[in-house]
């Protein structure tokens, strides 16, 4: 503990070092007192404390996914996209018009479920699936408040976050390279990302039931 290291250290080497400072409570006369044992999982459990379970977690991290559409749907649920009103209050930018439609600030909840553009995608989206919900409000506390079977919620959940991926990605090629395709394509896009997904995954655990409602919904 009474170990420094000298200032010519990599900055690596001095990081790791400092972490002694923070687990130092955790010691009494050398003896690690928070815990049965020491290890690295339990120090860090340690530091990070409890922290309630996340409701939104089920949406974001479902399994009818891919994982890359996970991985944004979990920035999508922390609000940390990058989104010109977020990049406007950095002082990035100097204006916050939405990318897509040039109508209101580009927040998450215009972006992906408020800008026209994304309401034609999604309504095109909806009779492409053949009736499936999506929500153009309040989508993620829609999503969590789901009721139905897990399946069907999951499958829900895996729609509204491809939804968001790729809006997400066709708004990011609109601002570096000025090219917005039509709703109809994007729509379609969303479709096939679900079906590709939906037919690579491990079905064998499910009834007929559910097989059946799949194909009715146009995802097989």
């Amino acid at each position: 503990m009474d170990y420094s290291p000298s200032p010519n250290s990599s900055w690596v080497w001095r990081r790791i070092c400092k972490v002694k400072h923070e687990i130092a409570p955790g010691y009494t006369d050398g003896i690690w007192h928070q815990q049965e044992g020491f290890s690295s999982a339990k120090c860090y459990d340690w530091l990070k404390g409890q922290a309630p379970k996340m409701k939104w977690e089920r949406v974001v991290w479902t399994g009818w996914s891919f994982p890359k559409h996970n991985f944004l749907g979990w920035l999508w649920a922390h609000e940390a996209l990058q989104t010109k009103s977020k990049l406007l209050n950095y002082g990035v930018v100097d204006e916050d018009t939405c990318q897509l439609c040039g109508m209101g600030s580009e927040n998450q909840e215009h972006l992906f479920f408020d800008c026209p553009y994304s309401r034609r995608v999604i309504h095109k989206k909806l009779s492409d699936a053949k009736g499936m919900d999506i929500p153009t409000t309040n989508a993620l506390e829609w999503c969590v408040n789901r009721q139905g079977s897990k399946v069907k919620k999951e499958v829900q959940y895996a729609m509204v976050v491809c939804v968001v991926y790729v809006l997400w990605q066709q708004r990011n090629t609109c601002r570096q390279e000025m090219v917005l395709v039509r709703p109809e394509w994007l729509a379609k896009r969303i479709l096939n990302d679900m079906k590709a997904r939906i037919r690579e995954r491990d079905k064998s655990h499910l009834s007929i039931f559910y097989m059946e409602w799949l194909e009715s919904k146009n995802l097989m």
